[in-house]
């Protein structure tokens, strides 16, 4: 029975230690942290009378109570839906934009990449373009023409190349960026 005895006690008397070390720790880890107070240095306010008349103390009390009263209301007016996927609102504004810019010519039906340059005309008249279809039709272009079905513009005539610009909407559908695109005539080898 000794045996028995020895081997409850000591697992015991483990425990008891472990638990006084934790809790003498728990103590002087409290009683190191020292509580400071500030104490009001004297100022003039204290020691002298107010000089304001009482009817401006009333005044600033009925102002400081009304800021007190005052409620907060959310306005969701002009802000982006936190719960709403940025994708489907993309996709909601790409809708509305082809619901307004409806075409007007048969290039502003077609994307872009669907258009091939064939020739360049450079002159002091002006400068003009060929651009031709997947259909093989041949379309002839100066600056400022419409093409392409995001909006596009031709802004540029070079002596090898055409370059196209839109103007995609940002994330919100606030912002117009605009992409130059540039169509290069292909090269005869």
């Amino acid at each position: 029975m000794c045996k028995k005895r020895r081997n409850s006690i000591i697992p015991l008397s483990i425990l008891g230690i472990v638990t006084i070390a934790a809790f003498l720790a728990i103590t002087d880890a409290q009683a190191s942290k020292k509580a400071t107070f500030k104490i009001p240095k004297e100022s003039k306010e204290i020691t002298e009378p107010a000089k304001k008349p009482i009817e401006e103390e009333v005044q600033a009390d009925k102002v400081g109570a009304e800021a007190e009263r005052e409620e907060y209301s959310y306005d969701p007016a002009d802000k982006v839906d936190p719960f709403k996927s940025f994708i489907v609102v993309r996709r909601e504004l790409e809708e509305k934009e082809k619901e307004k810019a409806k075409p007007k010519t048969y290039l502003e039906t077609l994307d872009v990449s669907q258009l091939t340059l064939s020739a360049i005309v450079l002159s002091k008249k002006g400068d003009w373009a060929l651009f031709r279809d997947s259909k093989g039709d041949g379309h002839v272009i100066k600056v400022g023409t419409p093409v392409g079905n995001k909006g596009g513009q031709v802004i540029k005539i070079l002596d090898k190349e055409v370059v196209v610009r839109e103007y995609y909407l940002d994330i919100r559908g606030r912002e117009r960026i605009p992409k130059d695109i540039s169509i290069k005539l292909p090269s005869i080898d």
